[in-house]
């Protein structure tokens, strides 16, 4: 995977994971429209007639969409939900769509009793598509966006020209700020043992970025083995383990990377140069102390 297209993934997966309510909602249809464009028409509700059970439509391929996000998937009100909303499209729309789409967030999969009422729906209503899609199936139609697309929604990412650029200076920038801040005193290394990405089951973006920056991980050893404080990689070490535990009690693996993003480029996150210079320290840090949780036994 490209580094600019592993980058904005990880953005995208990111912005999934936080968006709940309306504002998944807008998530989504700042996906279709980037994607589809006019093909797509958002639906807004109206006064008291409200959307007619339309989340949105894909002209091209006669889709109705319904978008559902709460907190939390729960069964009961999650097939009430899915009822409701499948018997309101039927009446106001049936002449105008025949693959009906079930959008959710609940990405690590639906409960049973939601699997059932959808195989229900699709027993009852023969020639009609009905289907639900989550993370993987918008992930797809993101990885078609223009890299312009990308851009206009999270920013511009680091690019192999950035990768090659990285020097002293970009690194020095992020260390010094790490350094000024509470950093612990020194503790001992933990190397990272084979395995670890597996175990901690980190998506293909985080993957790719950590490989992207380990190729550049020496220049974040050349400055600590300058640095006037010869203990400053150790006790930064402690420090990224200290914020790894505490990031671990509130997100997935992927989301604890991308807090850790926040939390090294500090205020000044923005440029490309900054973003992979952030990348490059995580990166040395993941290989080098104990940040992510270590393989139990051997994994192949």
């Amino acid at each position: 995977m490209e580094l600019q297209q592993a980058y904005h993934e990880l953005q995208f997966e990111n912005a999934f994971l936080k968006s709940k309510g309306d504002a998944f909602q807008t998530f989504f249809e700042n996906l279709m429209t980037r994607a589809y464009k006019s093909d797509f028409m958002a639906c807004r509700p109206w006064g008291k007639e409200g959307d007619k059970k339309n989340d949105g439509f894909l002209k091209s391929e006669k889709r109705l969409f319904q978008v559902y996000a709460p907190n939390e998937m729960e069964a009961s009100k999650a097939i009430a939900k899915i009822k409701e909303d499948f018997e309101g499209a039927k009446k106001y729309w049936k002449s105008y769509f025949d693959k009906w789409t079930f959008v959710h967030n609940a990405y690590d999969g639906i409960p049973p009793h939601v699997q059932q009422l959808i195989l229900e729906l699709e027993k009852n209503n023969q020639g009609l598509i009905i289907e639900t899609w989550s993370l993987e199936e918008l992930r797809v139609i993101f990885r078609k966006l223009s890299i312009d697309d990308k851009q206009s929604w999270f920013g511009l990412a680091p690019t192999n020209e950035t990768k090659s650029n990285l020097g002293f200076n970009d690194i020095k920038v992020i260390l010094e700020n790490l350094s000024s801040t509470n950093v612990p005193p020194p503790a001992e290394i933990k190397t990272v043992p084979a395995g670890k990405i597996k175990a901690n089951a980190l998506s293909e973006a985080v993957v790719d970025l950590l490989h992207q920056g380990i190729t550049k991980s020496y220049v974040v050893q050349n400055f600590l083995d300058q640095w006037y404080d010869s203990s400053l990689g150790e006790r930064l070490s402690l420090s990224f383990n200290n914020k790894y535990k505490e990031l671990k009690a509130q997100y997935t693996p992927n989301q604890i990377f991308y807090e850790l993003q926040k939390w090294v480029g500090g205020g000044q996150r923005g440029t490309p140069e900054h973003e992979f210079a952030v990348i490059t320290v995580l990166a040395y840090f993941f290989e080098r102390c104990d940040i992510f949780e270590e393989p139990k036994g051997e994994i192949k």
